[in-house]
């Protein structure tokens, strides 16, 4: 019976150790994460003109994009500039926010050769069109363009509020980022497509499985956006939002999503609209971000000057944000490149970081830290149990033994 005893409490307890060890990478990741050193950052290349998007070549080439020039150019494979542009986009509309904004290759770059941009330009009547355009890439130089979209302002002589960011999904479809133009009832007016993220196949159609039938818009309700990406180890489509005097936002973008712009402007607490993953009090001005691992993202802020890295729990919430450089004048562009290599631009200048910014483990999930609390909590309380339990079956027979009588 003894036996039997200590086997049970002996088993409880190794039990209970188990589990306590399997809980504790989740408990103690931030006391545990491993230190690094400074981080590496290098300029790949100084004194450009606004480099404002970039994307990167199978073969070793990075094209990216002068805002107000309307160059198109690209960085060799040997980290030199090509002495002429590969196209310049004539006329280009470059005041404020607007310009040659945004560049996508190809998914099946390697055989089409097709690149497209986003820009934006002005009609006779003074509105401000946000149109895609597609070269192809004959050697160093863009050919045949193409034009693929086109979309108007709703007022005369807008200037802010233009998106421009544009990117190929995993499932092979170009999604652009339409700015309001600075009119903000047309982000949830849905016969216009300013104020929404769009979805469209290579040539500019309408995907048959969008959301509305007939229509680009893939999401509503966004203000303005400078970048997203996509984390394909959870189909997470994630989005920066610039804010007016206060509420910059992180957003999750879904399919058919509206994001509240302008009927409320922080939190809305009505379910029509999804709240922002993260909403900034004060203006930082978001601006490109990229998935660097599964829930972990890296985004620049224009205001600031702060690289951040945003990581996130399986269902999205936050569970930490690290600021990791900072860079005078503002970072424009985030891009996860080759090599395991982050790529991020200031107004004059592309930079590289080396990944992994952070161990991976670099904080707590809050659920798996109050899981973890509750079974500490009921395995003490076993670990009691079973101690008395032990306790009053061994006193037992020693009161027995003293109420026998003698012989």
């Amino acid at each position: 019976m003894t036996l039997k005893s200590d086997r049970a409490q002996n088993l409880l307890l190794n039990t209970t150790l188990l589990i306590l060890f399997s809980l504790s990478p989740a408990i103690f990741a931030q006391a545990h994460a491993t230190s690094i050193g400074p981080p590496t950052v290098n300029a790949v290349l100084t004194g450009l003109n606004f480099p404002v998007s970039l994307k990167f070549a199978p073969d070793g080439r990075t094209f990216y994009n002068e805002k107000d020039t309307g160059n198109i150019r690209i960085i060799q494979p040997n980290g030199t500039l090509h002495p002429t542009p590969f196209a310049t986009v004539n006329p280009v509309f470059n005041t404020g926010e607007a310009g040659l904004l945004g560049i996508a290759l190809d998914p099946s770059f390697s055989s089409n050769n097709y690149v497209y941009v986003y820009y934006t330009y002005r009609d006779v009547g003074f509105f401000t069109h946000g149109h895609i355009v597609r070269y192809t890439a004959t050697g160093n130089t863009g050919t045949s363009p193409k034009d693929i979209f086109d979309v108007t302002s709703s007022a005369p002589n807008t200037v802010y509020h233009n998106g421009g960011y544009i990117k190929f999904g995993p499932d092979g479809k170009l999604y652009a980022m339409v700015g309001e133009f600075h009119q903000g009832q047309q982000a949830q007016n849905q016969s216009s497509m300013t104020g929404k993220m769009l979805r469209m196949n290579p040539d500019g159609s309408v995907p048959s499985d969008n959301p509305t039938a007939g229509s680009l818009d893939y999401a509503s309700g966004i203000r303005n956006s400078f970048g997203f990406d996509f984390d394909n180890s959870n189909n997470r489509l994630i989005a920066t939002m610039a804010g007016p005097s206060s509420d910059d936002k992180i957003l999750i973008i879904v399919k058919g999503g509206n994001y509240g712009w302008p009927t409320c402007l922080a939190v809305c607490n009505d379910p029509r609209f999804i709240e922002a993953t993260v909403d900034f009090k004060q203006i930082v001005t978001p601006t490109g971000i990229a998935a660097v691992a599964p829930n972990s993202y890296i985004f620049g802020e224009f205001n600031t000057g702060d690289l951040v890295q945003l990581q996130l729990n399986a269902t999205g919430s936050v569970l930490s944000m690290t600021q990791l450089y900072n860079v005078p004048g503002g970072i424009i562009a985030v891009e996860l490149g080759p090599n395991n290599k982050l790529y991020f631009t200031s107004p004059d200048t592309i930079y590289t970081y080396d990944l992994p910014a952070r161990p991976a483990a670099n904080a707590a999930d809050p659920s798996l830290v109050i899981l973890a609390v509750i079974v500490i909590i009921a395995a003490v309380l076993l670990l009691v149990y079973t101690a008395l339990h032990y306790r009053r079956k061994r006193l037992q027979p020693l009161q027995q033994v003293g109420t026998e009588t003698p012989r």
